[in-house]
């Protein structure tokens, strides 16, 4: 989400953490290692990381690997939680304690200082760190199914602004993907169908520019909608979207909305455009969902839509520049700003000025 929209929320504790971090990720964590970056003597935090726990004896590649990106990202400082419930292999330790003390040595080396570790486990909570019982009890502590206020405050305009936690990530991999229910499928590819008539003669009557005016314009409309609090694109208008951003101006000048739309509303619709595009259609749109989704710093969609992107296309050029961008912990301020170069190239490249 973008953080600078949001009131800033003061995290004193891990029960704030751990009630923030579903909606920072976009779905709650299970079997996860997750690294909050930390900037600045007041400890802001920046990107967040997560990984599927590999086995035990990858530890110290994982640990190489997240410690080698939030030293990219510029991190000074670094807040660890494991999630599992795979038990511990001593009765006497803390479940992937190795794993943390090896993430605890490569950071501390990277200059990158450890403000807390966490491990979630069977309901509950424990500091791989603090040894006072008095705030860390042996037997850990229960997560509450109340948010904490900060949580809470986080939480609330986190849904405001249209933000959704989903079970898991192949429940976010799902929101993006077609739906299994084949009449909803039908329909969907019947007004393809069609719109693929409208889209050829368009272009023999009015031309390209035109049919990208014209793409843009819908698109616009209906992200305007949605963010009114109305239904988003008809399958009808859903198509004509969908077709028309396989030109590539189209698709450029779309990525570009998100400089000038709530973008909670474009990602909102963009998503649902991507539900409703068929593999031979599809990575356009979720190219143009993960664009949008980056430079607003809702990097789990990100990553699953340019996945869906290549798995339809594997040579799409822009889905693998996104790819590399998002492997290279390229902050989403930066894409930001290569945003608005692309909306100036756009508007330099029309004869009148205008994009």
């Amino acid at each position: 989400m973008d953080l600078s929209r949001q009131t800033v929320v003061k995290v004193s504790r891990p029960a704030d953490i751990l009630g923030m971090l579903p909606h920072r990720i976009g779905f709650t964590p299970t079997e996860s290692i997750v690294v909050i970056c930390l900037h600045g003597p007041r400890r802001r935090d920046g990107l967040v990381m997560r990984l599927d726990l590999a086995p035990e004896e990858c530890d110290a590649q994982v640990s190489a690997d997240l410690t080698g990106r939030a030293v990219k990202a510029g991190a000074t400082g670094a807040v660890l939680v494991c999630y599992t419930d795979v038990p511990a292999s001593e009765s006497s330790t803390l479940p992937r304690r190795a794993l943390i003390e090896a993430m605890l040595a490569e950071l501390a080396g990277g200059g990158v200082a450890v403000v807390d570790a966490i491990l979630v486990h069977g309901g509950r909570w424990w500091s791989y760190l603090c040894e006072d019982t008095s705030c860390c009890p042996p037997e850990g502590t229960v997560i509450d199914s109340d948010l904490t206020p900060s949580a809470a405050h986080y939480a609330a305009e986190s849904v405001g602004q249209g933000a959704v936690v989903l079970a898991d990530r192949q429940a976010l991999e799902r929101s993006i993907r077609p739906p299994d229910d084949r009449s909803e499928a039908d329909r969907c590819r019947q007004a393809l169908e069609e719109a693929a008539d409208e889209v050829i003669d368009a272009v023999g009557d009015v031309g390209p520019a035109a049919l990208r005016t014209r793409t843009l314009a819908l698109l616009r409309d209906v992200v305007a909608r949605r963010a009114g609090g109305a239904e988003g694109a008809s399958e009808q208008e859903a198509a004509r979207i969908i077709l028309g951003l396989r030109a590539k101006d189209a698709r450029d000048e779309a990525a570009t909305l998100v400089l000038e739309t709530d973008p909670h509303a474009l990602i909102a619709v963009l998503s649902a455009l991507a539900r409703r595009a068929p593999d031979r259609d599809a990575a356009p749109v979720c190219t143009v969902l993960a664009w949008a989704a980056y430079a607003a710093g809702q990097g789990a969609l990100a990553n699953v839509a340019v996945e869906r992107a290549l798995a339809c296309e594997p040579g799409y050029e822009l889905a693998r520049l996104i790819e590399q961008g998002l492997a290279a912990m390229i902050p989403p301020a930066d894409v930001m700003r290569l945003t608005r170069e692309v909306r100036q190239a756009l508007a330099d490249a029309e004869p009148d000025g205008s994009a």
